[in-house]
């Protein structure tokens, strides 16, 4: 049962927040204000004074628009008013064919998503501080890998159509810039194992994740940054259905069609636990020889190594479950 009587939805961009709210029975545009704290305290100084209703029973409701609406998030829980910071797929594939945008009448569309799915929707919680680290050390790495990758490839590429001096002149240029990136790699991975290590239920989990056949350091890393140490997922299905490793029916009528996975998902988890693949194949005699029983069965290389992302998710949070360490079967210890 829904404990809220006034909902008000905001659209949030850069410099400044579209409010609306809900009024007997359709949303309706309230006013326009700075993204800061200051437009945040004016909004809520207005909404007092427009409604009677007690701010213990507001319910906001924002997309999350990342950096920009992370100020919003934070004062609203700190101030002690319950809010949601939604997905913007979730919110827009719920609003069906739209034509052109407004921030005026996105919020309005915000406001009515939050007292259609008042039922469902649950209040946001700020994310543990070293969670909050690890996410932006964890994107200044792919940055940084990003562009090591990108100078690595781009001059071999130009090769035939340069001349030797010059290739040469560039190629020793570029091997002291991917110097200069390996090592800035390296300290950020020292910093994110400090930043978990300075946690310790977070260096438990760590360490507890990775005591599954396939699972590094980085990985173990986004995962508990994406997961919230494991706060915000319940279990391992809904993990892999968000790393996009869930097979779905896909079927209708008399038409069968073959289980799939969706296209939407987390793509970063979902190439990180590809490359732990060709670690628990070589390094796990279980998935080695489930690898081999399946291809030989028949099975495409696609599926078998679908289900084995779906074997690591599940052990993670098996041992996360259990706070307990990953024990091989006793016929492949």
């Amino acid at each position: 049962m829904c404990n809220y009587s006034f909902f008000i939805g905001i659209d949030v961009s850069k410099s400044v927040i579209d409010v609306s709210y809900y009024d007997e029975g359709s949303p309706v545009y309230f006013n326009l204000y700075a993204n800061s704290k200051q437009g945040f305290e004016d909004l809520i100084n207005d909404l007092t004074r427009k409604s009677e209703t007690p701010s213990n029973e507001w319910f906001i409701c924002f997309e999350n628009t990342g950096s920009y609406s992370k100020a919003l998030l934070h004062w609203l829980i700190d101030t002690g008013i319950t809010c949601r910071e939604e997905s913007p797929l979730k919110i827009s594939r719920s609003l069906g064919l739209r034509r052109g945008k407004d921030d005026k009448i996105d919020s309005r569309d915000i406001c009515r998503y939050a007292y259609e799915k008042r039922d469902r929707l649950k209040a946001s919680k700020l994310d543990k501080s070293v969670v909050v680290n690890l996410k932006s050390l964890l994107s200044r790495r792919e940055l940084l890998v990003k562009h090591r990758t990108a100078l690595n490839i781009s001059l071999k590429e130009q090769k035939a159509s340069m001349n030797k001096k010059l290739y040469s002149m560039l190629e020793l240029e570029n091997e002291t810039l991917l110097k200069t990136y390996e090592k800035q790699i390296k300290n950020l991975e020292e910093k994110i194992q400090e930043e978990i290590a300075s946690d310790a239920e977070v260096a438990k989990n760590n360490k507890l994740s990775q005591s599954v056949i396939g699972i590094g350091t980085i990985t173990s890393a986004y995962i508990i940054s994406v997961t919230n140490n494991f706060e915000l997922f319940e279990d391992a299905r809904k993990f892999a259905c968000y790393c996009g490793v869930a097979p779905f029916p896909n079927s209708s009528g008399i038409r069968k069609g073959r289980t799939r996975v969706s296209h939407i998902a987390n793509k970063k988890m979902k190439s990180l636990f590809s490359n732990c693949i060709l670690a628990a194949i070589s390094y796990d005699p279980e998935i080695q020889n489930y690898y081999k029983r399946k291809i030989k069965e028949g099975k495409k290389p696609g599926v078998v190594f679908n289900a084995i992302k779906n074997k690591l998710i599940q052990r993670v949070f098996a041992v996360i479950k259990r706070q307990s360490p990953y024990v091989k079967l006793l016929r492949y210890a």
